[in-house]
């Protein structure tokens, strides 16, 4: 079973199949949760989020909303219907902070972070070990740095990979955060 509200993807890149089915629907929506895990799901992967660093910067109460109270939420739901693991996709560039040293190692994180994306996704680890320790819920953190895939459009608030790719496509000058927009004749700089 698949929930997902749409806000960054499209029901044309939902896969289909016969032991697959798609709910449009929020994780903050008590009654779609409900509905969703009335079937007690075994392993539950929460790939939810207000994404993207910037968008968090511009929209902090959405991002509170959504990757705080919405981990809580799902974990409730994953805790009361006794679920065999719970995946969790946290953010490799959110909980490491600036001030950790490459290579990163899985006890780098940390408490001075620059946005509430960093914030909520860190929160959201802090969440998922809670109800570990707590309830014994087997947990899986993942930190995932810059996944891209199938179906992915570029845009404001979007991945870098897929905006890199279509300003490449596209003979557009790829512009790196903290840089100034390239000037060149003949061609429009575009910035995200």
């Amino acid at each position: 079973m698949i929930l997902d509200n749409l806000s960054s993807s499209y029901e044309w890149n939902v896969p289909v199949g016969p032991k697959i089915r798609f709910v449009h629907g929020d994780i903050l929506d008590d009654e779609k949760l409900k509905f969703v895990f009335k079937d007690r799901p075994d392993i539950v992967f929460h790939l939810a989020a207000h994404f993207a660093n910037q968008n968090s910067v511009d929209n902090p109460k959405t991002d509170l909303m959504v990757n705080g109270m919405g981990i809580l939420k799902v974990l409730e739901f994953a805790h009361l219907t006794n679920v065999s693991r719970f995946v969790y996709a946290s953010s490799g560039c959110g909980v490491y902070g600036l001030e950790s040293t490459l290579p990163y190692q899985e006890h780098d994180v940390s408490i001075s972070l620059h946005t509430p994306y960093q914030v909520t996704k860190l929160l959201g680890e802090l969440y998922t070990n809670y109800y570990h320790n707590l309830y014994g819920l087997p947990v899986v953190n993942t930190r995932f740095f810059n996944s891209y895939g199938p179906g992915e459009v570029p845009g404001k608030y979007r991945n870098v990979i897929p905006n890199f790719f279509y300003w490449a496509m596209s003979e557009k000058s790829c512009r790196l955060p903290g840089m100034a927009p390239k000037r060149e004749t003949g061609r429009t700089s575009v910035t995200s």
